[in-house]
């Protein structure tokens, strides 16, 4: 860390009486920091560190995730935190995320989890509006986005390999459409609200056996398949049944080549961890793509796993 970033945990460390380990917990895509805490009570807890002061993405998880525990979504307890720090306090729920409950499982019983899994989202959109319009919904623009990043990280190996022009504006044109037909209530129905990372391993089982939600700070309204597809079509959930019947193509697709792109960065920055990711996903987007499907132009620029 930086001596800023240093002297910032030393100070939230005194403000909230805790004594941090040393070493900060592996984390995942986030640039947030993890360090194990017991409270003067011998609870445990995190004490979470932002990259900077007042982030809104600190004020955002301290508001949707008390919007969600009113909604009846089971959250991580919010136990004190220090804004001006960038730093919080809060509920530690252990090692174990609900991908490795799916890997020990029954085939029969991992679906079931993932049943289980999906019933958080009647809690998600129920969710008061004041919380889930705190961030800009989805629009085309802002999965155009997404995908421009996956084209940089996985179609031009970031960057060093640009696609030719008119290789890059077939591309455009094809993930334009996707992108379009993905936040379309005609085609995809009325937006709801979304967690837009809603996968196993931001699912924990918490002290009473209900399953905890993670990673909520980004909620906003999108399509009423996203979570499901995250939930079913990557990671863990990738292994199981993928998405049920009658999701739509569209939302189930973009967000496919939405995380392909997120997964072959880290891959390009040494975390081989996302290496099964990356190649399940590549499987999904191969899967799920009609062969009559508008969208199959895009299969011409799918990686091959390696």
């Amino acid at each position: 860390m930086t001596a800023e970033a240093d002297e910032r945990l030393r100070e939230a460390s005194r403000l909230f009486g805790v004594a941090p380990s040393a070493a900060a917990l592996a984390g995942d895509v986030g640039s947030r920091r993890y360090f194990r805490a017991g409270t003067r009570g011998g609870a445990p807890a995190l004490l979470v560190l932002y990259p900077e002061a007042d982030t809104p993405a600190q004020a955002s998880w301290a508001a949707i995730g008390a919007a969600l525990s009113a909604s009846g979504v089971r959250v991580p307890a919010l136990l004190d935190e220090a804004p001006g720090l960038g730093a919080a306090l809060v509920e530690d729920l252990g090692d174990r995320d609900l991908s490795h409950e799916i890997a020990d499982a029954p085939h029969e019983e991992a679906g079931r989890l993932l049943d289980e899994a999906e019933e958080i989202l009647y809690g998600i959109h129920a969710i008061a509006r004041s919380a889930a319009t705190r961030n800009a919904p989805f629009t085309a623009d802002f999965f155009a986005g997404e995908m421009d990043h996956t084209r940089h990280w996985a179609l031009e190996a970031g960057g060093a390999r640009p696609l030719p022009p008119e290789r890059r504006a077939a591309w455009e044109a094809g993930a334009g459409a996707l992108c379009a037909a993905a936040v379309s209530p005609d085609e995809t129905g009325d937006p709801v609200a979304t967690h837009r990372d809603f996968h196993a391993n931001n699912l924990m089982r918490a002290p009473d056996g209900t399953l905890a939600v993670l990673d909520f700070q980004d909620l906003r309204l999108g399509p009423p398949d996203y979570d499901t597809v995250s939930l079913r079509c990557e990671r863990a959930g990738a292994a199981i049944d993928g998405a049920p019947p009658g999701v739509s193509e569209a939302v189930l697709l973009q967000r496919a080549w939405k995380v392909l792109g997120t997964f072959e960065k880290m891959l390009r920055l040494g975390r081989e961890v996302y290496r099964p990711f990356r190649d399940g996903t590549i499987r999904v987007i191969r899967r799920r793509t009609r062969p009559a499907s508008r969208f199959a132009p895009l299969l011409a620029f799918l990686p091959d796993p390696s």
